[in-house]
């Protein structure tokens, strides 16, 4: 790999930290070997032509015009100064034609063209484009600073405005059983003014998502699903569980399927169909803005008829039999409910697909050929 810091420090140490080997919760990542690339501050770049880096980034400075703003970054991108950067008190520097800048590599920086203030002092900042969320670069009395950069897969870079304030965040969220932010908000003198963390760890889930079982932390304290659910909506405008399965659901029909219909007829093949699809199941904020459990269990009289019973604050949407399904295809159920029955016998029906998808459940409304589904909810194993 690569190697691109120069570390300055009184005894002359190498200190070499693998992209992944360090969390926002302090511990040692296993799956160092997923890492891409190595910030090791003990050797600077061998890059090969340095003076065309040089030369490419002073001419894109001065040729294109959504750069002009960064004039005072014309030192560093140029090659004449370099940006000293800070890691658990280890300094090191970083030459910015000394970076790979290689368009098909993905290890290479690039400048963005994104402008954007992010240590609060009313000027933009310099962003590079780079691996993890790249590298964000102060100037300060006319020196250079790395004020933060992606740290690897348990470290990507980022930055969002919250409060009133520009707050720029490392998350892990490519592992399994965890969303991990940490926040920093800067002031013009590269200090941090206001930090915290928010976090949601679900070691446990089958399927990598968290329920209210989970442990939600922010600012080092416990906090409820809920609360943890606000707080992402409001900071990084993250879709909720239950808005998450309704983007879930919109791709249950992307693609054909070929597997053959399994039709009633009070079969063990129809009922060992159905028994995929036995479960309890909690949804919260249905498209007519319920909450409610949809119950998919075997009958208390030693048959193998199933109750199909979903109850909700209104009383139920539909206390159907295993008889009511006409057939099953796949992972989906077809269901001809009764919702009405006349004294003359007379039946108005609904029509349902349920779907079954990992830990949860997808209840779309159709017309009575079981086209155009509208959908109505995700029910989870647990909420």
């Amino acid at each position: 790999m690569r190697k691109y810091r120069l570390l300055i420090c009184s005894l002359g140490l190498i200190v070499s930290l693998a992209g992944c080997s360090f969390l926002q919760n302090g511990e040692a990542d296993e799956s160092a070997s997923e890492a891409s690339w190595e910030k090791n501050p003990g050797a600077s770049a061998n890059t090969g032509d340095s003076d065309a880096a040089d030369k490419a980034a002073s001419d894109d400075l001065a040729s294109d015009g959504e750069q002009n703003d960064l004039g005072e970054y014309k030192e560093f991108l140029d090659g004449t100064k370099s940006a000293l950067g800070n890691y658990e008190g280890n300094e090191y520097e970083v030459w910015y034609n000394k970076l790979p800048h290689d368009a098909d590599d993905w290890e290479s920086y690039s400048v963005s063209d994104e402008r954007v203030d992010l240590d609060n002092d009313g000027k933009y900042e310099l962003i590079l484009n780079g691996p993890y969320g790249g590298m964000y670069i102060d100037e300060r009395n006319g020196e250079y600073y790395v004020l933060a950069e992606g740290e690897g897969t348990a470290g990507e870079l980022g930055h969002v405005e919250y409060d009133g304030k520009m707050y720029i965040f490392h998350r892990d969220v490519s592992h399994g059983g965890r969303k991990i932010y940490l926040f920093d908000c800067y002031n013009q003198d590269g200090e941090k003014v206001d930090s915290f963390n928010l976090s949601a760890e679900y070691w446990d889930a089958e399927f990598d998502y968290y329920n209210s079982d989970s442990d939600f932390t922010y600012r080092g304290q416990k906090i409820t699903m809920d609360e943890y659910e606000k707080l992402m909506k409001e900071i990084m405008n993250s879709p909720t569980k239950a808005e998450y399965g309704e983007i879930l659901a919109s791709h249950e029909f992307d693609t054909e399927d070929d597997s053959p219909k399994i039709a009633y007829d009070g079969s063990d093949t129809f009922y060992d169909a159905m028994d995929e699809f036995y479960g309890e199941y909690t949804y919260k904020k249905s498209s007519d803005g319920l909450d409610g459990t949809l119950s998919i269990i075997q009958e208390f009289d030693n048959s193998r008829e199933y109750s199909i019973f979903d109850g909700n604050a209104n009383g139920y949407r539909f206390a159907a039999l295993g008889s009511n399904v006409e057939y099953i295809k796949g992972n989906k159920m077809f269901m001809k409910y009764p919702e009405t029955v006349y004294e003359d016998g007379t039946e108005v029906f609904k029509y349902y697909i349920i779907a079954r998808r990992d830990d949860c459940i997808f209840l779309f409304e159709t017309d009575e050929n079981y086209e155009n589904p509208a959908y109505i909810y995700t029910a989870w194993e647990k909420y």
